[in-house]
């Protein structure tokens, strides 16, 4: 597997990308009062993501109820680290020389124990060492940042998946590939952290075409991308489709389900909705 595999896969998880000039999109329809939105978020703490334009919360007051990817603060802790672990161990999936070479790394790099991960499914692992190079300028990243307006507003909050419909697509990669990755990923830290960079400024330009051309990986089981991506976006189609007959709704889910033939924004329209962007921008900011 090339090494490009885990960012690619990364993109997937953080939530990001695909489509046009906007992240940020109007829902509506004959028969809707009032228009609902969708938004693209990315899930990270640097705070250039955070910039976003009036539009944005205009839209979410706008709005009788808040849609999240994951409602993130009704999520059992202790279910999350039963899904996020595994019956053997890291040692056991690698070599002693790989084993070696990630505890080092991870304790040179980082500078945890590897014992802190060794039940970790490393899929997981690789996650979280991705998220602990990022800038971590605000204290929530991006997600939990309009959950927490939302709520100030009293907006009904719900979710448009729930948190084990990611774990099974992850789990379409085998533990022995995800612990290769993590190796990979490892050995490749500068030609990583280039990519991310690369995606981030894509994101605030909010490059959509872009953004797809980043997202494609031929090397991942083709498994995985439609347990995570398309059958994913079929269920959050249905499910924004089934809230929006009820009320009007601001829906924030990773931008890598909106565009595309089988993203989200093509599925509403084939129900019917006319959906057209929003102008909005991000403002440039000095994280120096």
């Amino acid at each position: 597997m090339k090494t490009k595999s885990f960012f690619h896969l990364f993109l997937f998880l953080l939530p990001t990308l695909l489509f046009s000039q906007s992240l940020l999109w109007e829902i509506s329809s004959e028969n809707s009062k009032q228009p609902s939105y969708l938004y693209g978020t990315i899930h990270i703490q640097d705070k250039r993501v955070f910039n976003y334009s009036d539009s944005v919360e205009i839209a979410i007051n706008a709005c009788d109820a808040f849609g999240l990817e994951i409602l993130l603060d009704e999520i059992d802790p202790k279910g999350i680290m039963g899904m996020m672990t595994m019956k053997t161990s890291l040692d056991k999936l690698l070599s002693p020389e790989d084993y070696k070479f990630v505890k080092d790394e991870i304790s040179s790099q980082y500078g945890f124990n590897i014992l802190m991960f060794n039940k970790m499914k490393p899929f997981f692992i690789s996650s979280q060492l991705m998220v602990g190079k990022m800038k971590q300028d605000m204290p929530t990243a991006l997600d939990p940042f309009l959950l927490a307006k939302a709520r100030k507003l009293n907006k009904k909050c719900l979710g448009i998946e729930k948190f084990e419909h990611q774990i099974a697509a992850i789990d379409k990669i085998s533990l022995e590939e995800q612990a290769k990755m993590l190796v990979d990923g490892l050995k490749d830290t500068i030609s990583q952290d280039a990519k991310f960079e690369e995606l981030l400024e894509t994101y605030i330009k909010m490059d959509i075409e872009k953004m797809a051309e980043l997202s494609k990986d031929t090397t991942l089981p083709k498994s995985f991308e439609k347990a995570f991506l398309t059958k994913r976006n079929i269920k959050m189609a249905k499910k924004i489709h089934k809230q929006i007959r009820k009320q009007s709704i601001f829906v924030a889910i990773g931008a890598a389900h909106l565009g595309g033939e089988k993203g989200v924004i093509n599925l509403l329209q084939k129900k019917g909705y006319i959906i057209r962007p929003v102008e909005m921008s991000f403002e440039e900011v000095n994280n120096n």
